[in-house]
């Protein structure tokens, strides 16, 4: 019995070995072809605009833009163009904290760090982040090496080594959090998580690690969190791009509206108050194209109503909605959600035709540009392997009774959970798997990871 569990965690582990170097291959391919090219995205145009002028408005955080100007002052003074500088930065800079996060993981030899940070770095999705003028990259890098200080707390306590220094070592993450935070504001919340988590996690074991760090790493939190939250505010200028109040009340409004606001039997159904303030054609309008209704009908309704008028007819209309169409929402943001937990699936099935459209859709038309049947194999590749692998790396684990500290589990899957949910709930109809690349990275993670141990027989 020990020889069947062994035979099939070697087979389990060199066929998670083939898949993955078969995905780095590809990815090197596709890359090497990306570098000649600027993605198209319109967000990378407004990050372009804001390196020019360093304003921005509550969605965006300040380190791109002074990060895009340095690459053009670089390019100013020399013959290297601003896009090769970015893409070199941030493809150098994400193969680091991969190589640092598979360390914390247990990985410890040189070559399979190496081997399993070009996994990470070639996953399709985070690897058309690395090739764009866009902050996705750098913020998710930062993520990673936030969570990397964390699961090596984590381990520590699980070891029952002591810990050196443990409020150095949060204080660490709390720089990696507020790096994060300068570059994707949205990590202000998202990088909070873990680190509450972690928090958490030690409150429970207060007694066996003592109450005087559970308090310390309290206060320290608490003061990196009250630096960075009046921090964060102080770049912003809302509205100066053209947009609506980044609020709730809004994210609410988008999230249970805007797939319904095509239906014209419906308007003469609505509050009074709603059909007052815009025109059967003004709906029309913005429930044609996902994602613009920050710049059109509720940048029309704080001009009207003034900013606190507007975050209550906000939760107004999306109180009717939710009423009016609680299975349908229901139902799509379900769906949203099993997109950024399972991407490589639930985009197969977007380009199969079984999904409605999304700003994914846009991702892969940019995508394909120069490289259409390339870009079409990887695109499908990840998409199967992502089956098999996930079902190999579970046998693998099985077989080989991988030690699961689920203490990191439960900090990387609630950080991801909550990665999901929120940017689920700031639209509908803008799935966009460039925004949250943690949940569908984890997965590629463990394949890496029962790979390792599999083929070295370490814990």
């Amino acid at each position: 019995m020990q020889k069947a569990r062994r035979a099939l965690a070697q087979i389990a582990g060199r066929f998670l070995f083939i898949g993955i170097s078969v995905q780095i291959v590809l990815g090197i391919c596709w890359m090497i072809r990306a570098f000649g090219i600027f993605p198209e995205f319109g967000d990378s145009y407004l990050w372009l605009k804001a390196a020019d002028t360093l304003v921005c408005d509550d969605y965006m955080g300040i380190g791109y833009p002074l990060f895009l100007m340095l690459a053009k002052g670089i390019e100013s003074i020399s013959s290297i163009p601003y896009p090769f500088f970015v893409y070199t930065v941030q493809i150098l800079f994400a193969f680091y904290s991969g190589v640092v996060f598979l360390r914390s993981c247990g990985m410890t030899k040189k070559v399979w760090l190496v081997w399993g940070s070009l996994g990470l770095l070639t996953c399709p999705f985070a690897l058309q982040c690395h090739v764009a003028v866009l902050p996705n990259s750098l913020g998710f890098s930062f993520l990673l090496l936030e969570l990397s200080v964390l699961m090596g707390i984590l381990r520590q306590n699980a070891d029952g080594d002591p810990v050196k220094f443990p409020l150095r070592q949060m204080f660490t993450a709390g720089v990696w959090w507020a790096l994060g935070t300068v570059f994707v504001v949205e990590n202000l919340w998202l990088g909070l998580v873990p680190l509450a988590v972690v928090w958490v996690l030690h409150l429970i074991r207060g007694r066996q690690l003592g109450k005087q760090r559970v308090l310390g790493e309290l206060v320290l939190l608490a003061a990196v969190a009250g630096i960075l939250f009046t921090t964060v505010s102080l770049w912003q200028t809302p509205g100066s791009y053209g947009k609506a109040e980044n609020t709730v009340s809004a994210a609410m409004m988008r999230r249970f509206t805007w797939s319904h606001m095509r239906v014209e039997r419906e308007y003469d159904t609505w509050p009074e108050e709603l059909r007052s303030l815009y025109s059967w054609e003004e709906i029309q309008q913005s429930g044609r194209y996902a994602g613009t209704m920050p710049t059109d009908l509720q940048k029309k309704a704080e001009e009207a109503l003034g900013v606190s008028g507007a975050q209550q007819l906000f939760r107004k209309y999306a109180a009717y909605h939710l009423k009016a169409y609680f299975s349908d929402n229901i139902h799509q943001i379900a769906w949203d959600m099993a997109g950024y937990v399972m991407p490589p699936v639930m985009l197969q099935l977007l380009l199969d035709g079984r999904g409605y459209d999304s700003f994914s859709a846009r991702n892969v038309d940019l995508m394909m540009t120069g490289a259409l049947q390339l870009t079409n194999f990887l695109l499908k590749y990840s998409s199967v392997w992502f089956l098999l692998g996930s079902i190999a790396a579970l046998l693998g684990a099985l077989a080989g009774k991988k030690r699961i500290r689920w203490e990191v589990v439960c900090m990387c899957g609630i950080t991801a959970l909550g990665m999901a949910v929120w940017y689920t709930m700031q639209d509908a109809g803008c799935w966009d798997y460039k925004n949250g690349l943690l949940p569908g990275m984890l997965w590629l993670v463990g394949m890496i990871s029962v790979a390792y141990h599999c083929l070295t027989q370490e814990e």
